[in-house]
């Protein structure tokens, strides 16, 4: 958390720095909105290059050479050139480095730790979908936790014949293009730990019922939709 505010003070002061500079006529052509949006698209890409996530790294590319596309000369190929180039670019990377960067005890907004394991069995789920549907039932009284990748696909995942080992459960996502649904029973409360861009991570049919269990989400939603369905 501390490393993630100097970043975020970091460019906030570079931001400030290049407003003053605009205003002097140096770029006359950047506005402030604009200038805000880079360096959240600059955040995405940074954050995006350490977890070797694709769409992350060159849709904000893409959506940069748009805002500055007379600065580059690119007028002509902009937008919908740079961004199907951006689409088939994170399609094609992501078949060619189709193996996830492995995480032993990778921290999740500095709090959370999630270890991942190659081997499936009772405890430890692992659900892969791309192009296409898929439904998966886990029924598990020993369930811990799940690794669920999905990209440019729909994906439903049912956690009611599911006990959990212990009180919490961790299930790491990466979505790309992609709906997901999880199923969970009423009694589980989710805490979303993911990081969303141009996506979201909505719940339905929450109930005030006791809560006995907690099941984490930790990993990356980009250009997707997560659903958290209480049953």
């Amino acid at each position: 958390m501390k490393k993630e505010r100097i970043f975020w003070g970091f460019l906030l002061v570079l931001g400030g720095i290049f407003l003053i500079i605009s205003k002097l006529g140096y770029f006359p052509s950047v506005n402030v909105f604009s200038l805000l949006l880079t360096i959240f698209l600059v955040v995405v890409i940074v954050k995006s290059l350490t977890r070797l996530n694709f769409v992350g790294i060159l849709f904000p590319i893409a959506f940069i050479c748009i805002i500055y596309n007379k600065e580059l000369g690119i007028t002509q190929i902009t937008p919908w050139t740079v961004l199907i180039a951006a689409l088939l670019g994170s399609i094609g990377f992501s078949m060619i480095f189709h193996k996830r960067i492995k995480w032993i005890s990778k921290n999740y907004n500095d709090d959370y730790k999630f270890e991942e394991i190659n081997i499936e069995d009772e405890s430890h789920v692992r659900f892969k979908s791309s192009f296409g549907a898929s439904i998966k039932y886990i029924n598990t009284d020993k369930f811990e936790q799940a690794h669920f990748d999905c990209s440019f696909g729909a994906m439903k995942v049912y956690f009611d014949n599911a006990i959990m080992s212990g009180n919490n459960a961790t299930v790491m996502i990466d979505a790309s293009f992609s709906g997901i649904e999880l199923y969970v029973p009423k009694t589980w409360n989710i805490d979303d730990k993911t990081n969303v861009f141009l996506g979201a991570v909505s719940e339905k049919n929450r109930s005030g019922q006791i809560t006995t269990n907690t099941l984490t989400l930790v990993g990356n939603v980009s250009f997707s939709g997560v659903e958290i369905i209480y049953i």
